[in-house]
């Protein structure tokens, strides 16, 4: 089993359509990236990474240069091309259309890849990261605590202080709080660990989150790992 996760960039010159690629693969958990311009730095891009490149004849579209650019680097990389009716010199293999068929392909494609690793859900953060905050009432009681990491399903916390006796429950209208967003979601303690001496919660979301707070989620986890990757 390929334990980690590939990358995927988009390489499209229309933002419209780049968009609308990135946001479907991400609704679908792949680790997802738009790139409107071939100046962009590829030197970002590590192992098992996957690059969707739209291919065109337009000569201020160099694509070729690009490919070879991206070829340069010591590291495998899967270069798929979109678009052409023929694999063109230097990609892997080709999809034939960017419409939705195109994204049902690029599907296939990353599933027959296990693009998504073994977690499944793309996630930022770390068990000894402190990421965001979180508070709930249970009961009379309000309950506190920082997140480690978040994905779109759940995340891992620990409480400031570590309640005594707390069992796994269901909690409705747990806030979490990430720059400046609050999103107010229901769901359920499923398990916890002991890592590092600290206590680790595991908070499962429910699947009824409404799509504005589900957008908040997905744009915390992603800016924060593209502030991630520039760094690099």
């Amino acid at each position: 089993m390929d334990y980690q996760g590939h990358q995927i960039f988009i390489v499209h010159p229309d933002p419209d359509i780049c968009k609308k690629m990135v946001r479907s693969l991400r609704r679908s958990e792949y680790e997802t990236y738009g790139l409107s311009s071939l100046d962009s730095d590829i030197t970002v891009m590590k192992m098992n990474t996957v690059i969707f490149l739209l291919v065109s004849d337009n000569k201020a579209w160099d694509w070729r240069s690009y490919v070879n650019r991206v070829r340069e680097l010591k590291i495998p990389l899967r270069i798929a091309a979109l678009g052409p009716s023929e694999r063109p010199e230097g990609f892997d293999s080709f999809i034939e259309s960017t419409d939705d068929k195109g994204l049902e392909a690029i599907q296939r494609y990353l599933e027959s890849i296990n693009a998504q690793g073994y977690r499944h859900f793309v996630r930022f953060g770390s068990q000894l990261a402190s990421i965001a905050t979180f508070n709930f009432h249970l009961g009379d009681r309000l309950y506190a605590g920082v997140i480690h990491d978040l994905s779109s399903k759940g995340m891992s916390c620990t409480f400031k202080p570590e309640p005594e006796n707390f069992k796994p429950v269901k909690i409705e209208n747990l806030n979490l709080n990430i720059h400046g967003y609050r999103a107010v979601l229901n769901g359920s303690f499923s398990s916890s660990r002991v890592v590092a001496g600290q206590k680790i919660h595991v908070f499962n979301f429910k699947n009824d989150i409404p799509d504005n707070a589900m957008d908040h989620i997905y744009d915390f986890i992603y800016s924060s790992l593209e502030t991630k990757l520039s760094l690099h």
